[in-house]
């Protein structure tokens, strides 16, 4: 049986500057392409929903980096606590 407690990989997902949402272009593909709803998108005045990480959520896997189609999606070693629980 797979156990949700285990991070399944000792990185974390990091959306960087060049984020098109943060641009003000609308964009969610990073938290469409999730399977662990770690990516949600915040509403804000005046422009596009921006994206918060929940890395307590994030596995590492990396549907967010191969999707995102500004780059700016990538990857980022735990800290060693949080790597092992």
């Amino acid at each position: 049986m797979f156990d949700r407690a285990i991070t399944a990989f000792e990185h974390v997902a990091v959306i960087g500057s060049s984020c098109f949402a943060a641009r003000g272009i609308v964009c969610q593909s990073c938290g469409d392409a999730c399977p662990e709803s770690a990516i949600r998108f915040r509403p804000r005045l005046g422009g596009p929903a921006v994206p918060e990480l929940a890395a307590d959520r994030c596995n590492g896997c990396g549907a967010c980096i191969a999707v995102c189609p500004a780059g700016a999606v990538s990857a980022s070693t735990r800290p060693l606590e949080a790597a092992h629980g």
